[in-house]
């Protein structure tokens, strides 16, 4: 497990630091420099909303025109493993299972923000794109996710069904 955050945080930082700008050269003006803790997670639908209000720790980190988050979709702690430098394959599973991460570069576009994973969690989903709505307002940004689209072009199951909202704080 400390290997896998090792490994998320070297590549945070070299996505931080030296990743490609985005590929539209658009001007970013950006209020979100910074880190951001995870505070809480909703689910809205038009048929029904479910909230973590609690968020496990996650974080979401933005430079000039390059993003990295992590973030567990669970509603109790992660699991530790028994033996943390040998974890057997059912806690593998069920740690993967409780975990969001991917990096890479992003754009502003008014009140949406643009980003495209260059790594991710999900093997394959590197060049996909996650579209998001922003609204900063003292010091609590909401971060709606309102789509998402795979390298393919193709769409998750929960495409216009489902949108997922962050409450961040900014991390002191």
């Amino acid at each position: 497990m400390k290997n896998i955050f090792y490994i998320f945080y070297s590549v945070c930082l070299f996505c931080l630091t030296g990743c490609q700008t985005n590929p539209a050269n658009k001007t970013v003006s950006n209020p979100l420099v910074g880190a951001w803790e995870v505070q809480s997670v909703t689910w809205l639908s038009d048929e029904k909303t479910q909230k973590i209000k609690s968020a496990q720790p996650g974080m979401f980190i933005f430079s000039e025109s390059h993003y990295a988050l992590m973030w567990s979709p669970k509603q109790s702690p992660r699991t530790p493993f028994e033996n943390l430098s040998q974890p057997t394959d059912a806690e593998i599973l069920k740690g993967f299972r409780s975990i969001v991460f991917n990096a890479g570069s992003y754009y502003i576009d008014g009140e949406k923000l643009i980003a495209t994973a260059h790594v991710a969690k999900v093997p394959g989903f590197e060049g996909g794109q996650l579209f998001y709505r922003y609204e900063l307002k003292a010091g609590v940004l909401l971060l709606t996710m309102y789509d998402e689209t795979y390298p393919n072009g193709s769409k998750p199951d929960w495409s216009g069904k489902w949108q997922t909202q962050f409450t961040l704080s900014k991390a002191q």
